[in-house]
């Protein structure tokens, strides 16, 4: 009973932090980055994303708050900081069809950007305080751990779908996609300037 129980409440923080990490929404972004690289570095890239994004994710599940308020650095902070990056990267994406302007730098570029803030950003840097605050450290630390497992295995997909959409559909995708991370930045930085004025 217990064990049933331990593996219930571990599926809702696995669930709650697939839903907050939302590795659909960086398809897009890995299907461009995949018309860009050679084939070998496809597969390396997803496994430095997820390694980078474990291990920031269970940074801030095990550190909860302490670090930002040791820099004096707010979420609201990271909202507004993070949705600048995203700016940036949505005009790049737009006007270039890419996340760097430089050649040869796409896969290098594309990396820290996709670990944070597009995978973990904000949204699961508060997920993650919050409920290891209600489940404990240690049972939200394995079910980010499983999360990001599942992340990865939906990464897996983008390179089928780029062999299906070509390079024309990648370069025409990573321009729309552009126009939705821009809207995705502004958020962030709307958000976190209202928090800011409301306190």
């Amino acid at each position: 009973m217990a064990i049933l129980r331990f593996l219930t409440e571990l599926g809702t923080v696995v669930a709650a932090l697939v839903i907050v990490l939302d590795p659909l929404a960086i398809l897009p972004i890995l299907i461009t980055v995949n018309s860009r690289v050679e084939a070998g570095e496809r597969h390396g890239l997803g496994l430095r994303v997820i390694a980078g994004a474990t291990i920031l994710l269970l940074f801030f599940t095990i550190t909860g708050t302490y670090v930002l308020e040791l820099f004096g650095v707010t979420i609201n902070d990271l909202r507004i900081g993070g949705g600048l990056l995203l700016i940036v990267i949505a005009l790049n994406l737009v006007i270039e069809g890419r996340i760097s302007s430089g050649q040869g730098q796409e896969y290098r570029a594309a990396v820290v950007p996709l670990i944070s803030p597009l995978l973990i950003g904000p949204g699961a840097i508060t997920a993650s305080i919050v409920l290891a605050g209600i489940h404990g450290v240690w049972l939200t630390a394995l079910a980010g751990v499983i999360a990001m497992f599942i992340c990865y295995l939906v990464f897996t997909a983008s390179r089928f779908i780029y062999r299906l959409i070509g390079d024309a559909g990648a370069a025409l995708f990573s321009r729309i996609m552009g126009v939705f991370i821009a809207t995705i930045g502004v958020s962030y930085m709307r958000t976190g300037i209202v928090d800011l004025i409301q306190k």
